[in-house]
C-alpha cells in the first residue's frame, strides 16, 4: 500500500521571500516527515512525499497513492488548512485527519468560541476588534487582557506583550496586531490568571482521551504563565511538562469531560489537542481545539505527552492511521487496494 505524505516544510520558504518571520511557524521540519515515513515503512508501507501545493493532485495520480496522511498546514487565509483536504476529497482519496470544515472551523478563534458557547463549553470573555474604531467595546471586560490574531496557530501574534493590563498598552497591542496580520480581526479576551492544560483526543466515535499535560513555568508556579511565542520558542530552557498534571481527580475528569465534548461538537477525527486554561478557582475554559496538532519527535506538545503517558511514537502515528483506516472500513493495509483508492483512468 502506497502512504502519500502531505506537508509544508519550513526549508521550502525562502527567507527572502518571508514579509513576516512568523509565516513559517507552523510548518514542520524534515525530520518530522522523515520520521513519519520511518514509522510508516517499518510497519510495511511505501511512502510518497506529496508535499501540499497545486502539484499534489499530480502525483497522486502519477504515484498511485492509496491513502493520505495529512498534516499539510497550507498557506495563507483562514481557510489554509482546509485546502489539501478540499482537494482529496474532490479526488476521492482517503485521508488522515478532520475534513475541511472542521480544519476551517477551529482555526478561526472567534467561530470557534461561538461553538463552544452552543456546546455548554465556557471560554474567556472576548470582544473582536477589527479597527482600532472597535476598542472602546472592550472597556466591558474586566482587565488583564490578551489579545490574539483570530486565525493563527502556533502561538503566531500572541507574544509576552500580549497580556495588557490599561487600555495604552491595549491599544498599542491590538495596533500591533491590525498592522502585522492586516486581514484578519484580533481577538481579545479576558486573560485567566491560573494554569495551562491540554489534551490528546484520539479516535472517532468513541474517542478517547490519550492524556493530560499541564504546560508550566521551569522557575516555578506562576499564575501569569503562559504559551506565548517567545515561550515556545525557548521551550526546553522555559517550559516543563507534567502529565499526568498535579489537579484533582475531579477536574481532571472534568476536562476530560470538555475535551471529549469539544472534539464531537467541532466534528473532529482520529485526532485533535484540545487546549485549556483553568482558573485559580478551578473554573475550566477552553483556549483552543487544534484537529491538526503537531507531530514533531522532538518538540510537538502531543507527542510529549505520549511518551508521558507510556505511549511512543510509533504506536502514536499508527494509532492515528488505524483510527483513519476504521473510518473508511479498512482492516488493515492489504485491505484498501480492494474497498478503496482511485480509478487512476478516470482522473
Amino acid at each position: 500500500m502506497r502512504i502519500g505524505i502531505t506537508f509544508n516544510l519550513k526549508d521550502e520558504i525562502s527567507p527572502a521571500s518571508v514579509l513576516n518571520s512568523e509565516y513559517i511557524e507552523e510548518f514542520d521540519k524534515t525530520e518530522t516527515i522523515d520520521a513519519i515515513c520511518d514509522v510508516l515503512q517499518k510497519n510495511g508501507y511505501e511512502t510518497v512525499r506529496l508535499g501540499s501545493g497545486i502539484e499534489i493532485a499530480e502525483k497522486i495520480k502519477k504515484e498511485k497513492v492509496n491513502f493520505v496522511f495529512n498534516i499539510a498546514e497550507g498557506y495563507g487565509g483562514r481557510n489554509r488548512e482546509s485546502y489539501v483536504p478540499s482537494v482529496l476529497e474532490m479526488l476521492d482519496v482517503p485521508y488522515s485527519g478532520s475534513d475541511p470544515l472542521t480544519l476551517g472551523l477551529t482555526l478561526d478563534k472567534i467561530e470557534t468560541k461561538k461553538v463552544a458557547f452552543h456546546a455548554g463549553i465556557p471560554t474567556p470573555r472576548y470582544k473582536v476588534v477589527r479597527s482600532m474604531e472597535d476598542l472602546p467595546a472592550v472597556s466591558r471586560l474586566r482587565y488583564p487582557l490578551i489579545t490574539k490574531p483570530a486565525w493563527e496557530g502556533s502561538s503566531k501574534g500572541i507574544y509576552n506583550s500580549s497580556r495588557v493590563c490599561d487600555q495604552k498598552a491595549l491599544a498599542e497591542s491590538a495596533r500591533a496586531l491590525l498592522e502585522k496580520y492586516p486581514n484578519q480581526p484580533v481577538l481579545v479576551e479576558e486573560y485567566i490568571k491560573g494554569r495551562e492544560v491540554t489534551a490528546g483526543v484520539i479516535g472517532n466515535n468513541t474517542p478517547r482521551v490519550l492524556g493530560l499535560m499541564e504546560i508550566v513555568n521551569k522557575s516555578g508556579p506562576d499564575e501569569d504563565f503562559f504559551y506565548s511565542l517567545e515561550v515556545k520558542k525557548d521551550w526546553e530552557r522555559l517550559v516543563d511538562y507534567i502529565s499526568p498534571p498535579r489537579i484533582n481527580r475531579l477536574l481532571d475528569k472534568r476536562i476530560r469531560h470538555y475535551a471529549l465534548t469539544a472534539f464531537k461538537e467541532f466534528g473532529c477525527r482520529d485526532i485533535a489537542r484540545i487546549d485549556f486554561r483553568i482558573s485559580r478557582n478551578g473554573q475550566i475554559f477552553l483556549l483552543e481545539v487544534n484537529p491538526l496538532p503537531g507531530l514533531s519527535p522532538e518538540y510537538a506538545d502531543l507527542v510529549i505527552m505520549s511518551r508521558k503517558v507510556g505511549v511512543d511514537y510509533e504506536d502514536l502515528i499508527l494509532s492515528i492511521l488505524h483510527s483513519a483506516f476504521s473510518r473508511y472500513g479498512f482492516v488493515d493495509r492489504r485491505e484498501i487496494n480492494a474497498k478503496g483508492g482511485i480509478n487512476y483512468e478516470t482522473i
